[in-house]
């Protein structure tokens, strides 16, 4: 009887404890009462959301605080959207989160979560006062996916020892100067876009990459990704400012692609050698040679080029399955080609056009010349000149028959 007197309150403070720490709903927490319901969990097993109206007492500058110092897992999501007046929150002994969403915070400057590790999503939206992410050291090393943007960070210090993410997603983030991140692959898309770290340009740097299923890159100033070997769908690149990319493991991409990246001199990929979607180089400017691709061998999609080039050399190249487009500004001799389309190497609509005044992408314009717009020629057809000499066999006719 002595043993079932305490027996029985123990076990009820126990499933007391563990209603505490479950909830098949979301625990909203509005007050520091209500916080308070985290305090005997280590392990909460549902979502946590903290009330856009906190009744949170506020400082003299009417702004509030949100600490939970002992829950380590949070099993579902944990939420904080539009809590206007919020400036710092810390959960001081959280490690894995489900998900963890950040959004319409307008005075959040404090994020304090030492131990964490781990999360499912990582989202974070429309936070202009948080410069710096207190994620501790190593910080966040496992992801499936990571939304930042329009933030104020000036860099991802806290999420920078990521190992494993599937999707990567950083835009808008105008004092963002620097990304290096230490992943070996990416399973489904990284983007990286509209990032100016305050007009200095963005640098990024992935130096373990391996493998990717898609990548873009906009408004960057240096993109370096020594490890990269294989890039599955499309690899591309918009508006950066970086001067030269530099591959050199790479060996086949989906499409690759470079456009309007105007200070581009010079592409670098001597591993390529097969292109299984779309090739396209269109203004960029100053990139006036495009002989960095030694070994590229096959582009299954179409090849696209447009800009102010001289020269270009594809020495490998043994198959175009697509349309075959290059248009340049400058005087181009398009002899080489012409005879990769002669022998079927080209498989697709082939147009090879120097001195062109607008050089255009596919569909713009037809034919072979490297003398000017007028001057055509394709695979199979008579060259630009001979027209002429059509048209003065016609005269000399013409002049027979009166004389006859």
């Amino acid at each position: 009887m002595a043993f079932a007197q305490y027996l029985l309150p123990a076990l009820a403070l126990a499933g007391t404890a563990f209603a505490q720490c479950s909830n098949s709903g979301t625990l909203t927490i509005a007050s520091a009462a209500d916080a308070s319901q985290l305090a005997s969990c280590t392990t909460y097993s549902g979502s946590v959301a903290i009330e856009t109206g906190l009744a949170y007492p506020k400082d003299n500058n009417g702004r509030q605080q949100v600490e939970v110092t002992t829950v380590r897992t949070i099993t579902g999501n944990l939420t904080v959207t539009d809590a206007i007046n919020l400036s710092r929150l810390s959960f001081g002994s959280l490690r894995s989160i489900g998900g963890f969403e950040l959004g319409g915070l307008t005075v959040l400057s404090e994020l304090s979560m030492p131990e964490l590790t781990e999360v499912s999503q990582l989202n974070f939206t429309a936070l202009p006062a948080l410069q710096t992410l207190d994620f501790g050291n190593p910080g966040l090393t496992k992801a499936e996916s990571v939304l930042i943007t329009n933030t104020g960070l000036s860099s991802l210090m806290g999420i920078n020892n990521l190992k494993q993410v599937d999707t990567f997603n950083i835009n808008n983030n105008q004092a963002l100067q620097n990304i290096s991140l230490q992943v070996t692959s990416i399973t489904n898309a990284l983007r990286i876009e509209a990032n100016d770290g305050y007009q200095s340009g963005l640098t990024t740097s992935f130096p373990l990459l391996e493998t990717a299923t898609n990548m873009t890159f906009r408004n960057c100033s240096t993109i370096s990704l020594p490890a990269l070997k294989n890039v599955t769908e499309d690899l591309g690149f918009y508006g950066n400012t970086f001067e030269t990319f530099f591959a050199p493991n790479l060996t086949s991409a989906g499409g690759l692609i470079f456009v309007d990246n105007t200070q581009l001199t010079n592409i670098s990929l001597p591993q390529l050698t097969a292109i299984n979607a779309t090739y396209q180089i269109a203004n960029n400017t100053e990139l006036k040679q495009v002989d960095g691709f030694t070994k590229l061998s096959v582009v299954k999609g179409a090849l696209d080029f447009s800009g102010n080039f001289t020269e270009v050399q594809l020495p490998a190249l043994t198959q175009v399955q697509g349309a075959f487009n290059l248009q340049t500004s400058a005087k181009f001799d398009c002899s080489a080609f012409d005879q990769l389309s002669v022998n079927k190497v080209i498989r697709g609509k082939y147009t090879c056009l120097g001195m062109r005044t607008r050089p255009g992408g596919q569909g713009t314009g037809s034919g072979s010349s490297g003398g000017g717009d007028d001057a055509k020629s394709s695979a199979g057809q008579t060259f630009a000149n001979l027209p002429a000499t059509v048209g003065g066999t016609l005269v000399v006719a013409g002049l027979l028959q009166i004389i006859l």
